[in-house]
């Protein structure tokens, strides 16, 4: 990658944003409906158990492009993200025990009572994690009477199908089946390992509403009975409701392009005629030494185990530092690793508000500014390139590290460049920007001293560490000698 030293003479060129589609299977120029509006909408988490880093990866992610939009393209942004607390079946063929209620018999509690207390976990950790809510968050046992007039016009259509008390997609009817994942039918039919469902026209049918089996407690009236509605429809459904057709942005988690998100472009464009979603866009999956996270194969970490051991800045700055639709391995030294170079952006903020004290401004910093903002900018607009973007970052610190230590840097350079950073953080949400504190009184710094002298002996290093900058930022410099004695130097 090419270094902001060989940037200087680049000229400036107006950005083209462009956004990976999986449906085209290639980058395309973003366009939206409305230039000053973008629709956007992202499966949310079926709520029957604990949020977990899995979901986290996804939605800080989403988290990330959301704000972009707002603070750097200044756009304004409908973000919807459902709740599923209904009709998400175990098992791969629509076959088998409601989640919600599955879990609601193992802990003998009622499906609503699972899932306010899941929703509620929900929210905890998104909130935790930084995640700005979104505008609307619509649950689908809300919307029962529209999936209900949705799926009976589809059977009007002649997509769908009643078999006592079931309804199915007939996806022999729908032929651009397929195509968001690639999953031809004739494919699908080679490799099948779903159980044969005798009531399907076709193996790969999928539900659009299930009959509620005796002491299934979550059921609706409908025209084929008492029952409940499948997943996938709840989606097609309230997205259609919140943004219209087509919306800008449908997103979620790579592993729900099949059968999902396929089962909602069949469905939804059967039923309206018309083009569901202009963007396709889908995260990759968050692993553990190679493997899913996943709660449905119990490999997964709880997010609020998860902020015992490691701060929310130092998690969202991980999972930004990978491309948003790369899968990442989370190993043991990840988050150390990122907690490192988030100290170094860290301990470069704070030594950019104590040490710019040239009465010069410096235009040629000026400069490299403007450039970091030119390629940052570059970076994001090519998918949401944050590793690039980082890069640039940091090229950008090294070269003003050394303007500090030839003292070539104004409190207005300072101020202009932690007004971008700020800027940036609006992403990263990571970034710390505590205003420095001034110690000047002789108790208060001896006092301090004799604080960071106790930490030091008892093997305290962050608050060593933490005192010596405090100090530093008070004009008192302490030099640690290779005897144990330290050397107290007034600046």
């Amino acid at each position: 990658m090419a270094k902001l030293e060989n940037l200087l003479n680049e000229a400036d060129i107006q950005q083209v944003m462009k956004i990976f589609n999986t449906l085209t299977k290639k980058k395309e120029e973003f366009k939206p409906n409305n230039p000053d509006l973008i629709k956007m909408y992202v499966c949310g988490v079926t709520v029957y158990g604990n949020l977990h880093m899995g979901h986290i990866r996804t939605y800080i992610a989403y988290d990330m492009i959301r704000n972009y939009f707002i603070h750097f393209k200044n756009k304004k942004v409908l973000f919807v993200q459902n709740i599923t607390d209904v009709g998400h079946i175990m098992g791969d063929a629509d076959e088998g025990e409601d989640k919600i209620e599955n879990k609601a018999n193992i802990e003998k509690k009622h499906p609503m009572e699972i899932v306010d207390m899941y929703i509620q976990n929900m929210w905890q950790g998104l909130d935790a994690l930084k995640c700005d809510r979104p505008n609307i968050a619509p649950r689908a046992t809300g919307h029962i009477v529209e999936i209900i007039d949705a799926v009976t016009e589809l059977i009007k259509k002649g997509y769908a199908y009643e078999i006592n008390g079931d309804v199915y997609f007939d996806v022999s009817k729908f032929k651009e089946y397929g195509a968001l994942s690639g999953n031809k039918i004739k494919e699908l039919e080679a490799g099948a390992r779903i159980e044969v469902n005798n009531r399907k026209r076709h193996p790969f049918d999928f539900a659009l509403w299930k009959k509620a089996e005796q002491g299934h407690i979550m059921q609706w009236s409908s025209p084929w009975g008492k029952g409940y509605p499948g997943w996938h429809i709840e989606c097609s459904v309230m997205s259609q409701k919140y943004l219209g057709l087509p919306f800008d942005i449908h997103g979620g988690a790579r592993e729900l392009a099949f059968p999902h998100h396929e089962n909602e472009i069949a469905q939804t464009e059967a039923l309206t005629g018309n083009k569901m979603v202009n963007y396709w866009v889908h995260t990759g999956l968050l692993m553990i030494s190679g493997q899913k996270m996943a709660k449905s194969i119990g490999n997964f970490i709880n997010v609020k185990e998860a902020l015992k051991k490691h701060k929310a800045n130092i998690i969202r700055f991980f999972i930004l530092s990978n491309s948003y639709s790369a899968p990442i391995d989370l190993k043991p030294d990840s988050l150390e690793s990122s907690k490192k170079a988030l100290d170094r952006i860290n301990n470069y903020i704070a030594k950019l508000q104590q040490e710019a004290k040239n009465e010069h401004y410096n235009d040629q910093l000026g400069e490299r500014l403007n450039i970091l903002k030119s390629k940052f900018e570059e970076a994001m607009d090519d998918d949401f390139n944050t590793p690039n973007a980082i890069s640039y970052l940091f090229d950008f610190i090294n070269y003003t590290n050394k303007a500090l230590a030839s003292n070539e840097a104004s409190p207005k350079n300072a101020r202009e460049i932690i007004a971008y950073l700020k800027k940036i953080n609006k992403l990263f949400k990571a970034f710390k920007f505590a205003s420095i504190r001034r110690i000047t009184t002789a108790p208060e710094i001896e006092r301090l001293i004799r604080e960071r002298t106790e930490a030091r002996k008892k093997g305290n290093w962050n608050k060593a560490d933490n005192l010596r900058k405090e100090l530093y930022s008070s004009g008192i410099e302490l030099i640690d000698n290779k005897d144990g004695s330290t050397t107290i130097i007034k600046r």
